[in-house]
């Protein structure tokens, strides 16, 4: 279970108001991501507008949205770049060229709008160069590392023709935190991997990605008993890539025993498509499995509410050891029993009694997991409640609290 001792970590405070302004302060994030798809840039948002400031997004743009949209004290600028890249090269210039336009715009707007705090959130950290020209005007830069970028770097791009930019991607990340005025991650175990890379420990905080509690309330979606109708109903969601291992799952599932009737409802997009279309047609699993497409967040609740086990078979790869899913929290929010990789991260959060930890990449522990916890439902829904009691630990309310409580620092320092 993680308990963070870390000196950074402060009492949270009661109520956190940000500094007298004669305007609300004002707020850039800056993000290669699509929004409001990102769950944590969304959370983050709504907090800060709960809380009385003015936010500005700067994203992705996918084909049919608004370059320009705004929200009561939300603003959305998204940028002429998508997610279209394929293998290093197509990753390092969609990476350089939102960079470049995001400074450009950040430059454009701080002139107009004045921002107090620039937030910029990774991967790629280079991304925290584009709010460069506002940190030497002396707006407050906060870093917000969603991934290890270097380990990133390492599993994505393994080609021994790509290891000697190893030294050159951990230089960027020691340089982009150095120019960070704070640093907050997504948990414990990479904050203590970016201490180990040379952030000074009272540089960088844990700020959690936790299920959004406003949509994730298991008393506003009751809980379907186990296996009501007979049939065993699983579910996964996420960005389809190839380290979620769905694929691994489908050929899993092909194996669990014929007796037990089940269903696999998977809900997401993304470029590995149609290696798990594949899967489904080389396991002759097309009547159990349904690819549904991604969904609004607000509808994710339901859909788990709805399901009996949910899946995590992320692949056993040491980037995922510093990776903590979201929908793994978000299963736990609804008290979803979860079949997961046995992962470090994952594992530092949860207890064998919360979660059914298995190999990752090996289709018949899976299967194995699967009949089991089929064949035991009052132990399933026990360890599904246990999760749900252990995840309130990691509980949004804290965690936005913190969040705050760093911004507001960060502003008022400046004042």
């Amino acid at each position: 279970m993680y308990r963070s001792n870390a000196a950074h970590d402060r009492p949270p405070v009661k109520n956190v108001r940000p500094v007298e302004h004669d305007r609300p302060p004002r707020v850039a994030i800056v993000v290669h991501a699509v929004y409001p798809g990102d769950p944590r840039v969304r959370r983050q948002s709504d907090a800060l507008t709960d809380a009385g400031y003015e936010v500005d997004i700067i994203a992705l743009r996918q084909v049919g949205e608004a370059a320009d949209e705004t929200d009561g004290a939300q603003r959305i600028v998204r940028l002429p770049v998508n997610r279209a890249f394929v293998g290093f090269a197509g990753h390092l210039a969609e990476y350089v060229a939102f960079t470049a336009m995001a400074s450009w715009r950040l430059a454009r707007e701080h002139r107009r709008r004045r921002y107090d705090l620039v937030q910029v959130a990774t991967v790629p950290d280079f991304l925290g160069f584009a709010a460069l020209p506002e940190k030497l005007g002396g707006v407050p830069l906060l870093l917000d590392l969603h991934e290890d970028m270097p380990e990133f770097f390492r599993d994505r791009f393994a080609h021994p023709l790509l290891r000697p930019l190893r030294p050159v991607v951990g230089a960027i990340s020691r340089a982009s935190a150095a120019v960070a005025d704070e640093l907050i991650t997504v948990h414990e175990p990479l904050r203590r991997l970016s201490i180990a890379r040379g952030v000074p420990p009272d540089k960088i905080g844990v700020v959690m990605n936790s299920a959004d509690g406003r949509l994730f309330d298991p008393a506003l979606h009751p809980r379907r008993p186990f296996m009501a109708d007979g049939t065993l109903r699983l579910i996964h969601h996420s960005n389809l890539q190839r380290l979620y291992g769905l694929d691994v799952a489908i050929e899993g599932l092909a194996q669990v025993r014929p007796d037990l009737p089940w269903r696999l409802d998977v809900y997401g997009d993304g470029p590995w498509r149609p290696e798990i279309e594949a899967a489904i047609a080389r396991t002759g699993t097309a009547d159990r499995v349904t690819l549904h497409g991604a969904v609004p967040m607000d509808d994710l609740p339901a859909l788990l509410a709805a399901a009996d086990i949910g899946l995590v078979p992320s692949l056993h790869e040491p980037y995922l050891e510093y990776s903590l899913s979201t929908k793994l929290l978000e299963y736990a929010a609804m008290g979803v029993p979860t079949i997961a990789t046995d992962l470090a991260t994952f594992r530092h959060h949860f207890t064998d009694t919360a979660l059914r930890f298995i190999p990752g990449g090996e289709p018949l522990a899976l299967a194995r997991a699967v009949e089991s916890l089929a064949d035991d439902p009052e132990g399933s829904v026990a360890m599904g409640l246990e999760a749900q009691r252990q995840a309130t630990a990691y509980d949004w309310e804290h965690q936005k609290t913190r969040y705050l409580e760093i911004v507001e620092r960060l502003i008022a320092a400046r004042v």
